[in-house]
């Protein structure tokens, strides 16, 4: 079965039985919103266009040269890069997990899908699913291209323009219900960068209870990435898929959403232990999930899974045959 299929059911039985959404659901939609709002004001209030209309290029109020504009958004740009460095570095890809705007929409995809029953339903949802994409195509159309080109500009700017935002919607929206999570695990440029950086990490998920695991797998179906959530820390380096090279770890692939933790809780309400997963700070011994020396493997069997080349309970290459 298609791990979008599963994730689905895993998905809505546990949303069934808490009866309502997870916290980290609330908190990624709190996040999303704020940020959505808060670049959308970037255009909206003249502190950062570049029109390729009307050159009209502004930078915090002031109209400025293309030239200009460019130079007055280096340092911030930079500074925002390495902030972005760091975080990803230290704690992982929180960004992809509770930030990025088209993660938020492919969930709220995923949300419609497992709640759309009927025709009815389903249409609703469509079109529901436009409206978001349609906004947030508005909102990086704003950067570029000032709105009064559909009043001001000639007949031909008006179409170019008018083609421009329509292609924008249309690509989101189709990228959004075909790729889904799908572009976040196999084709995200800016998640390989953050992959790149983030092998090891002081924040992420922990299998900290195993006495608690009735090994139920939930994990394993919820994640968006196909990881293994209680084998992070010491897990093998995997082979490549999409845009991602051989060699990544499962921190450094885990976009830090906490859908395996929820899962585990879901699963664990009846339990009168501790949950096994949990997503925080790590410690000392969980922050490396490269495989330890005595079990590195050899140069013609790196980038396969480790199942492959390790024999169970021992450090030696597995050999078939």
């Amino acid at each position: 079965m298609p791990i979008q299929r599963v994730r689905d059911r895993v998905l809505s039985g546990l949303a069934k039985k808490r009866g309502g959404a997870h916290r980290y659901s609330h908190w990624r939609w709190g996040v999303a919103i704020a940020f959505t709002l808060a670049v959308a004001a970037l255009p909206a209030f003249d502190l950062l266009r570049i029109d390729l209309w009307g050159g009209h290029h502004h930078y915090l109020g002031r109209e400025l040269g293309l030239v200009e504009t460019l130079k007055h958004f280096a340092f911030p740009f930079l500074a925002i890069n390495l902030a972005i460095i760091l975080a990803s570095r230290f704690l992982g890809r929180y960004l992809c997990g509770f930030v990025c705007p088209y993660g938020a929409v492919a969930r709220f995809a995923d949300w419609l899908r497992i709640r759309s029953k009927s025709a009815a339903q389903r249409w609703a949802a469509r079109g529901a699913l436009l409206a978001v994409c349609g906004a947030m195509c508005v909102v990086s159309f704003s950067f570029w291209v000032d709105w009064r080109v559909f009043s001001e500009g000639s007949s031909l700017a008006i179409a170019i323009a008018g083609l421009f935002l329509a292609g924008l919607i249309v690509s989101f929206y189709v990228m959004v219900t075909r790729l889904g999570l799908e572009f976040c695990r196999n084709w995200c440029p800016s998640g390989v960068y953050f992959a790149l950086l983030g092998h090891e990490s002081f924040n992420g998920v922990e299998f900290a209870h195993p006495e608690s695991c009735t090994d139920c797998k939930a994990c394993e179906k919820v994640c968006p990435m196909n990881l293994l959530p209680r084998q992070m820390s010491g897990g093998a380096h995997l082979d490549g898929h999409g845009f991602y090279p051989d060699g990544q770890s499962n921190f450094s692939l885990c976009i830090r959403c906490g859908d395996c933790v929820a899962a585990c809780e879901g699963t664990s309400v009846a339990s009168d232990g501790p949950v096994s997963l949990r997503m925080g700070w790590l410690p000392q011994g969980a922050r490396n999930s490269n495989p330890p020396p005595q079990s590195e493997p050899a140069p013609e069997d790196f980038g396969r899974e480790r199942s492959e080349w390790v024999e169970a309970g021992s450090g030696e290459p597995a050999r078939k045959g």
